[in-house]
């Protein structure tokens, strides 16, 4: 070691600057880096912990707030899904009293097509007799007609 008294002593403000020669001093130069950074990674986690437990408090706080939203959307969709089932029952039921009456509606529109062909048969038959009729009744009453004017003729043919 040296005999320079008014050399800084390890621990002072200043760090040391060592000669190669003094390998105490490079290990307390070192320790002395070591603890800096120690230090300034103590400070890094400190910061990262504070800042951890603020995130942590922010999402605590959020999850509180969202929550009864959640559960309310999740209960409305509960509800909606009921409705839908109910509805649907609801269509089923319909859709069979639909078929039923279609049923009885296509039933009851055959029966009156029948009924109308029958009808209407029977109403163009009588119609065509009635035609007959006329024709031969619009003959008879032009043949009598024309007897008559032939009759009339004669009659007039016979006076002066």
């Amino acid at each position: 070691m040296s005999d320079d008294l008014t050399r800084k002593l390890p621990g002072d403000e200043e760090p040391i600057a060592p000669q190669d020669d003094d390998k105490i001093g490079l290990l307390v130069v070192g320790v002395q880096s070591l603890s800096v950074n120690l230090e300034s990674l103590s400070t890094a986690v400190q910061e990262m912990k504070a800042r951890l437990e603020a995130l942590e408090e922010t999402v605590t706080k959020r999850s509180l707030e969202t929550r009864p939203i959640w559960e309310r959307a999740l209960a409305e969709i509960a509800a909606t899904r009921a409705e839908l089932g109910e509805t649907r029952a609801e269509l089923g039921e319909t859709r069979a009293e639909l078929k039923s009456e279609i049923a009885s509606v296509r039933a009851e529109l055959s029966q009156t097509r029948a009924d109308l062909r029958v009808e209407m048969r029977d109403g163009f038959r009588k119609l065509g007799l009635k035609i007959e009729l006329l024709n031969e009744d619009s003959l008879t009453l032009r043949a009598d007609q024309r007897q008559l004017e032939r009759r009339v003729e004669a009659l007039e043919s016979k006076s002066p």
